[in-house]
């Protein structure tokens, strides 16, 4: 045999399995890559979820605040919370199957509207503008709370302000 085939014979026998333990290295790494990019996207895919589920209560709550304030536009006054329900005057109540004046842009869940009054005196706002230091003004805070049927609650405050008469509260 020639003594240049004895080498090349020699130096094949050395690298055998060479390439299958550097392709296998490569595969483990590849495969941790792999691993780490699936655990990665799953929070991503939780957090995106959580966001989602976070603006369709918001929605939900915005909306019913806002029908709310339109169905008893007018109406607010220091009595108003305390007129029984049914009577003429007394607070309409919304849910977001009879807020919406259209079909409602948004998902499930429910919506609890509660206006509470804060405080009933003079409106020392204006000088003597619209009748000045003798209309008193009635403040109420309106907040619609929103659960998901997905899950979470989201609480929206609103402020409403409404001049009264003098001598009302």
């Amino acid at each position: 045999m020639n003594p240049m085939a004895q080498t090349n014979l020699r130096a094949a026998n050395r690298q055998q399995g060479a390439v299958l333990v550097v392709g296998l290295i490569m595969l483990v790494v590849i495969t941790l890559f792999v691993i780490s990019l699936i655990k990665t996207s799953s929070i991503e895919l939780k957090i995106g979820g959580a966001s989602h589920i976070e603006a369709l209560n918001f929605s939900n709550a915005e909306l019913a605040l806002n029908n709310f304030i339109s169905l008893n536009n007018g109406q607010f006054a220091p009595t108003f919370l305390s007129i029984p329900l049914g009577t003429p005057g007394a607070p309409l109540a919304c849910s977001l199957a009879n807020c919406a004046s259209a079909p409602p842009l948004v998902y499930g869940g429910s919506v609890t509207v509660t206006p509470i009054q804060l405080a009933c005196g003079q409106w020392f706002a204006y000088g003597q503008q619209m009748g000045g230091v003798n209309l008193q003004a009635v403040q109420f805070d309106v907040n619609a709370t929103a659960t998901g049927t997905l899950g979470g609650s989201t609480t929206l405050h609103t402020g409403v302000q409404t001049l009264a008469a003098p001598g009302s509260c």
